[in-house]
């Protein structure tokens, strides 16, 4: 049957259902609008659909996340000394160790 999960998981299933279904709304006004010839950059009447994001933030190296992995992963992150560098626009490609190709590093393991 379909028993009664927590309220964590039926508060975070309904929050995604208004969220989808204010999406929906919008796109159905948007389209109405463009039907009609209205310049869509004039509606006043769209919903906001703000995401709810319940992840937790680790101040030391900015990663998000959820409640019971955050608690494991905080600590560890604090007692890193040699932290990685955020990936992001501009950061160098990885690039493989020369001689050691991938047929090769199988074999050797």
């Amino acid at each position: 049957g379909g028993g009664g999960g927590s309220t964590a998981m039926a508060t975070s299933w309904k929050s995604k259902s208004d969220s989808f279904r204010s999406a929906m709304r919008n796109a159905r006004k948007i389209s109405e609008a463009q039907a009609k010839g209205i310049d869509v950059r004039t509606l006043t009447t769209l919903e906001e659909t703000p995401e709810a994001d319940d992840r937790v933030l680790c101040q030391h190296c900015g990663r998000k996340f959820n409640a019971i992995t955050a608690e494991r992963h905080i600590p560890k992150c604090a007692n890193i000394i040699n932290k990685p560098k955020a990936i992001g626009v501009g950061a160098a490609p990885r690039t493989a160790v020369p001689g050691r190709g991938a047929a090769q590093g199988a074999a050797t393991r």
